[in-house]
This record gives structure tokens, sequence and C-alpha cells, in this order.
């Protein structure tokens, strides 16, 4: 006996609906988790020749400004590597990156000595950088956006166009909710992944479209029985492309290190998202907005 999904779509879309509402809310009340290179700072990765403790390490810098330093453990904890972020402080009186970089250095040197550590990786990026990576960050998903909003409204009629746009901005705006509430940090590579997100998302949503309007045209049946008929002849392609993705993301994410960890996540996140809304979201909204019309 078939899945009906065409007739547990109306559920879904109800529950979707009140999720986008929630999570626009909750964005707003909390807002993003920018990381350190649209605030600005200082992000260093220390690995330490004999076994320390985070709380050692704040320590260490508590009679320094540096009340805004977060420490975590970079990778396994066993590697005795640990990433250390000092975002920049607008009454800091250090500003320049130099100084920024010669003053940490300093306060390891002095607590753990020269041959206590060593500094794997060390970043410094500036405030007025900062600001330009946060406008060329929204301007890289917005034009991203807009390139695949017009190629889907050349492509499709009016509304399965709008229906599409739909479905991305549902994608959007759970997958951004997600990401805030795993305390992940909007990055370079955060922003990358939800572009990426967007574009599998719309590619999937793209496939099951292409089938409906075909069935449109050659098919004699109700409008909601040519949904229904769609979706299960491109199910399997859709389960065989995630099953296809999730094979390299999982592995990417549990041993990928943690320059990709936060990628991943996002990726794996995303293509969930971006499948539920093709089959369960986009395909009703396009219902709806032809009014239970057959029409393309």
């Amino acid at each position: 006996m078939k899945f009906n999904f065409f007739s547990n779509m109306k559920y879904t879309f109800f529950i979707s609906t009140i999720l986008i509402f929630f999570c626009l809310y909750s964005l707003d009340k909390t807002g993003l988790k920018y990381g350190i290179e649209f605030k600005g700072g200082t992000e260093l990765v220390i690995s330490f020749k004999d076994k320390v403790k985070i709380e050692n390490i704040r320590n260490q810098f508590s009679s320094e400004d540096y009340s805004a330093l977060t420490i975590q453990n970079y990778g396994n904890e066993l590697n005795k590597e640990f990433l250390l972020r000092v975002p920049i402080n607008e009454n800091n009186a250090i500003e320049k990156g130099k100084q920024y970089k010669e003053n940490l250095k300093n306060v390891l040197d002095e607590k753990f000595g020269n041959e206590g550590y060593s500094v794997k990786r060390i970043d410094f990026i500036g405030p007025k950088v900062g600001k330009e990576l946060v406008r060329n960050g929204v301007y890289s998903i917005i034009f991203g956006s807009l390139a695949i909003l017009i190629y889907v409204f050349i492509r499709f009629s009016f509304s399965f166009g709008i229906a599409s746009i739909l479905a991305l901005f549902h994608d959007f705006i759970l997958t951004a909710f997600l990401v805030n509430l795993f305390g992940i940090e909007i990055t370079l590579s955060s922003i990358a992944a939800i572009l990426t997100v967007i574009g599998y998302s719309v590619n999937d949503t793209i496939v099951i479209f292409d089938r409906i309007r075909e069935n449109i045209r050659n098919v004699s049946d109700s409008f909601e029985n040519i949904i229904e008929i769609s979706i299960h002849q491109t199910l399997s392609r859709t389960i065989l492309t995630v099953i296809t993705v999730l094979v390299v993301l999982i592995p990417l994410y549990f041993v990928g290190g943690m320059e990709i960890k936060d990628f991943a996540l996002i990726m794996i996140l995303g293509v969930g998202l971006g499948t539920y809304s093709s089959i369960f979201y986009a395909p009703y909204l396009m219902y709806l907005l032809n009014k239970g019309n057959k029409n393309d």
C-alpha cells in the first residue's frame, strides 16, 4: 500500500507555516551568533605540550583586557589543542592587529613558557574588514537567491515559480533557525553552506515540478492525483540523491576536523529540510496557487 503524500500535505503545510513564523520570531529575539570574521578580532589554535584545562587557560587571561575571551577544545581533547577567540572591544587599548597578536603571545609565554605550547594558526581581522565581510555575505545570499528566482520564473509558469520561491524562503528560515539553535557561528563557510542548501533544495523542487508539468500534459486525471503520481515517480531519485549526499557529509562531520564540522552539519540539516519541503511543502503551495485547477 502506497503512502498518500497529498492527503497529508495540508497538515505538513500548516505545521511548516507555523514553524516559519516561530523561527522568524526566535531569530528576531535572539539574533544570530557571528564569528570572528564578521565581528573582528583574533582567533588562535594552540597546542600545549602538557595536558591543560580550559579553566587554567582562562585564568591566565583574567588580569588582561580579555573579558570576552572564549576558549573551546579544538577537535579531540587528547590532542591538547584549544581554539581561542578574542573579539575586538572598542574600549580595548589594543587596536592594531600586530599589537593584538604580540600581547596574546606575551601572556602565553609568561604563563606556559616558550616551549610549553605552539601556535598552530593565528588570524586577525579588523573591525572594518569584519563589517565589509558582513555586507558581502548578505550580498552573496541576496544575489545568489535572485539568480535562482530568475531561473525558476523563466523555466516555469507563475504559480510554479512562486511556489518554488516560497519553499526556498521556508528552507532558508528554518535552516537559519537550526544554525542558531545548535550554536553555530555565522562565518564565511556557514554562508557558503546555506547557499549550497538553497541550491540543493531548489534543484530537488524543480525535479518534482518538471514531472508534474509533464504529467499535466499527458495524464488525464485530477490535479491532486497528478501531484501524487509525480511525487511517487520521482521519489526513488530523491531518496538516492539524499543518501548519496549524506554518505559524504556524515563522515565529513565526524572526521573532517573543526574547520569543516559546522559546514557539514549545516549541509546535513539543510538537505533534510530541502527534501522535506520539496515533497510536502512546495507541491501543496503550487496546488493552492492554482486553486485546484489543472493548468501550467
